[in-house]
């Protein structure tokens, strides 16, 4: 007996209600093995491969390439053989990761049907709230998803209070519980109340990021068919969606927050000597390679402990300060870049930093990471220093408040006690967010950073 499975756009991770099918790695008619990834699934946190669920046959694609799609939406069927229907859920590389809403379901047909769904968040930028207008109250934004917590939502239906007409200060306009205390506050509600006839019913929320529509256009012509712009010819195409997120993140960050960008100079000698020293056997033990980017993380964690504004985070006036180190490293990926995230790193040791380092990089490059594994950054770290820029100007990950840089190592000759020798050389930036942290705070930061790394004495053990 055939079982005909359904297979639904897997649930991406929390308030991610919707998903970019890239491409079906698939055709219909092909086989599958279980596990073997059957199609690329892209939201604004990650491209992630979705696995088959089951061996079977990829009979219909409901989808199309490119298009966007609700979760728990059917996009295709596999056919496999058996005598009992499956009941095994559709899961990203690790089904530990399901959501309830995720759990697979059978419905009996002929062939028998089952439904199968996938687990696998969003990473946005900080909108400021506005004033919730008094004479003519409109909501301020009515979309299909919601940029709201369960907590909110239920507190928004017990006051009967519309939460399109509440204004989020959150990532993405996202509506926090202070906003809706606010609101409250201030008596807009009964406002809202009457603008909306009394119903006050539950109104879906999504901020839309509009950055990059307020961009200024460019003007063209088209002669003999051939675009033009100021007499050159030019070829049109669509960002892609990494691209234009990545473009909206930063715009909609350097709107948010004052940057402010220090810089310092580190003499790497130490750093420079460990790794040299233990590359080869940390190499032959571990099955990778050892280079200088867990040393900065490391490093960086450590001088983050003695001053932990670096690590705090924003919310409307209050300031949050975090407990578990958690950093981000920008991995370049040709087409864009992704920022995984280091979760506790204030708990790991040199080679804990390596590992998480490398198996992080490895998935993102072969596109096996989950949505948690860039979710939760507390601050980032960059490294242009590998494509040898010597410094850089990053802009800030909303909502952290810091970001570092990290330039090229350079052999070159320095002043070391009046004489003349040659070491590698470093420069560091810290980028950080003039609203919460001063210049003599990024300053004080980056010089204790300075301190550790040019006094490191951890080995890789």
């Amino acid at each position: 007996m055939a079982n005909q499975i359904e297979i639904l756009m897997p649930l991406m991770g929390e308030g991610i209600n919707e998903a970019t099918l890239v491409k079906w790695l698939k055709k219909p008619g092909e086989k599958v093995s279980k596990s073997e990834p059957l199609l690329e699934v892209s939201t604004d946190k990650v491209d992630t491969e979705i696995p088959a669920p089951v061996d079977g046959v990829l009979v219909a694609t409901l989808a199309k390439e490119g298009e966007v799609v609700q979760i728990n939406t059917v996009i295709g069927h596999i056919t496999s053989d058996g005598s009992a229907p499956v009941t095994a859920p559709v899961t990203t590389p690790s089904s530990a990761h399901a959501s309830p809403a995720s759990a697979s379901k059978s419905t009996p047909a002929s062939p028998a049907k089952t439904t199968v769904t996938t687990a696998p968040a969003a990473r946005p930028a900080m909108i400021p709230a506005g004033n919730p207008g008094v004479a003519a109250m409109r909501p301020v934004v009515q979309a299909s998803d919601f940029r709201s917590s369960p907590l909110v939502r239920k507190m928004a239906r017990d006051l009967n209070i519309n939460l399109g007409f509440v204004p989020g200060s959150g990532l993405h306009g996202r509506i926090t519980k202070a906003d809706l205390d606010a609101f409250v506050a201030s008596g807009a509600h009964q406002q809202q109340a009457q603008s909306s006839g009394g119903q006050g019913q539950t109104v879906y929320v999504q901020q839309p990021m509009d950055a990059l529509a307020k961009s200024p256009r460019v003007q063209t012509t088209v002669v003999d068919g051939v675009e033009m712009m100021e007499g050159n010819p030019v070829r049109r195409e669509k960002m892609t969606k990494m691209r234009r997120l990545i473009a909206e993140h930063m715009v909609e960050s350097v709107r948010v927050s004052p940057h402010v960008t220090t810089v310092f100079e580190v003499d790497l000698h130490n750093v420079f000597e460990i790794r040299e020293k233990h590359r080869a056997a940390f190499e032959k033990r571990e099955g990778f390679k050892l280079t200088y980017t867990p040393f900065f993380i490391h490093a960086a964690v450590q001088a983050i402990k003695q001053h932990p504004i670096i690590n705090v985070s924003l919310d409307g006036d209050d300031i949050l300060w975090k407990q578990d180190i958690n950093v981000g490293c920008a991995v370049a990926l040709g087409n864009g870049l992704i920022v995984p995230v280091i979760k506790k790193a204030q708990d790991l040791n040199l080679t804990g930093v390596a590992h998480r380092l490398n198996d992080l990089v490895s998935r993102a490059r072969s596109k096996k990471l989950l949505p948690e594994d860039v979710q939760g950054g507390t601050f980032s770290i960059t490294n242009p220093g590998g494509f040898g820029s010597l410094t850089s100007n990053p802009i800030i990950n909303q909502p952290q408040v810091a970001i570092l840089g990290i330039g090229a190592v350079v052999k070159r000759p320095v002043v070391i006690k009046d004489a003349i020798t040659i070491r590698p050389m470093m420069m560091i930036s810290l980028t950080f967010d003039h609203r919460v942290i001063d210049g003599e705070g990024g300053a004080s930061y980056l010089a204790t950073l300075k301190k550790i790394l040019e006094h490191y004495h951890e080995e890789p053990v």
